[in-house]
């Protein structure tokens, strides 16, 4: 569903990050096969690592050998690459976007970096995902489907999980450096070693561009400069082993991202800090704890004609237990305790507020008589709400060959973000706060099947989903302008998705299809199509490693889209990439990434345009 605010949609922007990937780490990464070349691991689908094959939930997962290997510029093209995920932005990769998983988007897709949800209390409820460069990322897992009985609130259409750079165990060090089209440049330092019992990493990098001018000329009729963006980042991580089998670590990440947008006079910047204190504890050789505390801080500001500033906090302390029971079972059991607030100044005020959400979750899960069972539940209590109960039912069986038969149920709810609440703007066309909207609810079905054999993976599955009580913003006031959110949409997404990877004598390959039917279901949408949702979606790639050389090539297809703000369909649209590395030696590599190869124009929201063709090219050393 959509939930965009008119005025929201086209001034709450955000930058998008436009930084592309020069390789980082040891000089052997230049040849490092990508991770489907071993068996994937996951720890989204039960909160523990286990094997991709073993997933029920429906995952992808993309490590940091991925992550370097793909070129990748930005998060937003690294995640435009998995199943069923599609993005949006107003203009480049440095403006204002949104991720959608199954149709959904917004708050119904929940982000985490480092176990925190990043999603904004405001009036927007999206991730702003612009601070996050690739270079500071260990690994993203992508999980489809409503999940809420395992993280609550907002895993309505999905999570995005992101957890950023770690410690290695050997000493590492890399300085990277590149140049691009637009006028993009990009440096980074990064260094990691292990000293007694403790391993410390920490890293910096910049990245600056010129932009493209996002507004196309002739759909808007507005000035139209080119918008600029920098952004820098410092993360620190450090590990201390207390004693075998417990440890104690530290994560801080610091980013700040400052955007041009439209004009020379409007802009504004972003300021996003993750601090994580945890701890490790094997209890025995069945029972193993973690807990952590985390702060998340982000500041966020707008100049031009609509000035505004606002600070989402995020405190939260996590305790979760493994203990694993006989004949491979396990159990997890937990709490999470979480405080969200909000400050803001500037027009469409929100009043400083907060609230508490806390949860008790628990799961098992195992194999009886050749059927694999996993079974979640969760009950949230978030203030001003009554306590909301989530439930996730996982079913698998191997019938031989490599073939795994999978069917899910599960239930998912949403509680509105505070902006959704109270945001308020007096006046002519102004917004009323709604503090009586209630929580969104959903519910899913799944069934696939699933075949494995060594590096080889293919899993199709049919998928539907249900929401009701969404919000909306609707006018209530027509002679004024006036409105405010309200509980009155519902939609209903249902596909299939096919997605598959593997490799073999120096190739490897990854693919995914989507067809989907997202319908609008709200009262007078008679059946309409959810907006900036397509119907299929397509993505391929290809590498080939030979030589001490990696050649690369990677294809995204979306089918054509409604855009309800401007009134048109946005056409339908395929991007083709390039990507090449080599090593020069064992201190020295070089990387090249084409996007947009021919030159594609598109658009993801009307009126706005996206990157032309670009080229980029990097250099690294590694001292070690």
């Amino acid at each position: 569903m959509d939930h965009r605010h008119p005025k929201i949609a086209r001034s709450r922007l955000r930058p998008r990050v436009a930084a592309f990937v020069v390789l980082a780490g040891s000089g052997s990464a230049v040849h490092a096969a990508p991770a489907t070349a071993l068996a994937p691991v996951v720890v989204s689908s039960t909160t523990y690592p286990e094997p991709l094959t073993s997933s029920l939930p429906s995952v992808s997962v993309i490590t940091r050998d991925e992550i370097a290997a793909s070129g990748a510029p930005n998060l937003t093209t690294l995640l435009r690459q998995a199943t069923g995920v599609e993005i949006t932005s107003y203009g480049g990769t440095s403006q204002a976007g949104n991720v959608f998983i199954r149709g959904f988007s917004g708050p119904d897709v929940l982000v985490l970096v480092d176990g925190v949800a990043i999603n904004a209390q405001d009036a927007s409820g999206n991730a702003y995902l612009s601070n996050l460069q690739t270079r500071q990322i260990e690994r993203v897992e992508i999980v489809r489907g409503n999940v809420s009985a395992i993280y609550g609130s907002g895993a309505v259409g999905g999570v995005v999980l992101i957890t950023t750079r770690r410690a290695s165990t050997a000493p590492v060090a890399s300085v990277t450096a590149g140049v691009g089209s637009r006028g993009s440049a990009s440096s980074a330092i990064n260094a990691s070693t292990r000293v007694g019992a403790t391993s410390l990493q920490a890293g910096f990098s910049r990245y600056t561009t010129q932009g493209i001018p996002s507004l196309d000329p002739v759909q808007s009729g507005l000035p139209n400069q080119s918008d600029g963006y920098r952004n820098d980042t410092v993360d620190l991580a450090i590990r201390q082993q207390l004693a075998p089998g417990h440890s104690l670590g530290l994560n801080a990440y610091d980013s700040q991202g400052r955007f041009t947008y439209d004009n020379a006079t409007a802009g504004g910047n972003t300021h996003q800090r993750i601090t994580t204190i945890d701890a490790d504890d094997h209890i025995g050789a069945a029972w193993t704890s973690h807990i952590s505390l985390a702060q998340q801080t982000t500041d966020s500001g707008f100049t031009g004609a609509y000035a505004l500033a606002y600070r989402t906090r995020i405190g939260k302390l996590e305790w979760r237990n493994v203990v694993d029971l006989e004949s491979g079972w396990k159990a997890t059991a937990g709490l999470d305790l979480e405080r969200q607030s909000i400050d803001s100044s500037g027009q469409g005020d929100i009043p400083s507020t907060s609230r508490h959400a806390n949860a008790l979750f628990a799961g098992i899960d195992g194999q009886i008589s050749g059927n694999e069972l996993q079974v979640n539940i969760r009950r949230d209590d978030i203030g001003g709400f009554s306590a909301q109960d989530t439930a996730y039912l996982g079913w698998g069986h191997a019938v031989g060959a490599g073939f795994k038969l999978i069917a899910s149920a599960s239930t998912a709810f949403n509680a509105p973000p505070l902006g959704y609440l109270y945001y308020q703007v007096p006046g002519t066309f102004g917004t009323l706060p709604n503090p009586s909207l209630r929580p969104e609810k959903a519910h899913s079905l799944e069934a696939g099947v699933q075949w494995a054999s060594g590096a080889q993976y293919v899993r199709a599955t049919l998928f539907q989903t249900a929401a009701h009580d969404q919000w909306a913003y609707v006018t209530v006031d027509s002679t004024n302008g006036i409105g405010q959110f309200q509980n009155i949409a519902s939609a209903r997404t249902r596909g299939l998705e096919l997605t598959a990877h593997g490799s073999r004598a120096g190739w490897n390959w990854h693919g995914n299809f989507t067809l989907q039917d997202p319908v609008n279901l709200s009262p007078g949408a008679a059946g309409a199509t959810l907006p900036l949702v397509a119907h299929t979606l397509a993505n391929a790639g290809v590498e080939h490693v030979f030589a001490g050389a990696t050649l690369g090539a990677d294809m995204h297809f979306s089918s054509k889209r409604y855009d309800p703000f401007g009134g048109h369909d946005l056409g339908a649209y395929a991007v083709f990439d390039l990507s090449a590395r080599r090593s020069i030696d064992r201190h020295w590599s070089w990387n090249l990434r084409i996007d947009n190869l021919f030159n594609r124009k598109y658009q993801t929201n009307y009126g706005y345009q996206r990157e032309p063709f670009g080229a980029f090219i990097g250099l690294t050393w590694t001292p070690t």
